[in-house]
């Protein structure tokens, strides 16, 4: 559900509703029990009587005066419902309830993309271009930082951080195929696997920030690494050459 005016002022309108119903319930529950430890104790007193702070703000938007006690039992009543629902929103609760609801309607980038990097996880994209000659083609391999999308949901450039960049090759048919009845002979494939091959050659490192926009994008594929594997490699690499050399 893509989160606009509409669907926000409803969900707004929902959450107040949920609130103050809860409010009305917890504060009648209250109030009752209270006036049933004063009938049993009567020596016990809790000071004016108040009634319930939200039937009571709903008599007086229909005409009726609201008591000044009424009238601070409401004024505490809202302060806590605001209270409540920050907390709320604040905690991991809150994430955990909408986690999976992609309110800006961005489709697979939420869910390969936002989410894992919400979530203690980089976001590794391969981006194969379509700049072609025979079988080969250039791609890069890195971090993504940057991805921007249309209004249908199609990528109008992908920025990669420090990206790999090298060579694939994409396996002729006749190649594929005879690989296939090789391995199936010999009993390790089974005839429903693919056929399809790429082939990845002459890797080096571009560093910088590399952006791609739709015009030379062929296919993106995005896997996720935790974030505490990344920082356990980094943490393997040494500062300078003189230590590899050492």
């Amino acid at each position: 559900m893509a989160l606009t005016t509409i669907s926000a002022l409803l969900i707004a309108v929902f959450v107040s509703i949920i609130v103050h119903t809860a409010a009305f319930t917890l504060a009648s529950i209250t109030i009752s029990f209270c006036a049933a430890v004063h009938t049993l104790v009567p020596a016990l007193d809790y000071g004016p009587v108040v009634g319930n702070p939200i039937a009571s703000f709903f008599q007086a938007i229909e005409g009726n005066p609201m008591p000044l006690a009424d009238a601070i039992a409401l004024s505490g009543t809202l302060l806590l419902e605001c209270i409540a629902v920050g907390s709320f929103m604040m905690s991991d609760a809150f994430d955990l309830a909408f986690e999976r609801q992609d309110f800006n309607g961005q489709g697979w980038v939420f869910e390969h993309v936002t989410r894992p990097a919400e979530n203690g996880y980089t976001p590794v994209g391969h981006v194969y271009t379509s700049t072609m000659s025979g079988n080969y083609g250039i791609a890069y391999k890195g971090p993504i930082i940057d991805l921007r999308q249309g209004d249908k949901g199609e990528i109008l450039s992908i920025a990669l951080a420090r990206p790999e960049r090298f060579l694939y090759e994409l396996g002729s048919s006749e190649e594929a195929g005879a690989a296939r009845r090789t391995w199936i002979g010999r009993g390790k494939r089974t005839p429903e696997e693919p056929t399809n091959r790429v082939r990845h050659h002459q890797k080096d490192y571009t560093g910088g920030v590399v952006a791609l926009d739709a015009r030379v994008i062929n296919n993106v594929v995005v896997h996720s690494i935790a974030n505490s594997l990344l920082e356990a490699i980094d943490a393997t690499v040494p500062d300078s050459l003189d230590e590899v050399g050492a």
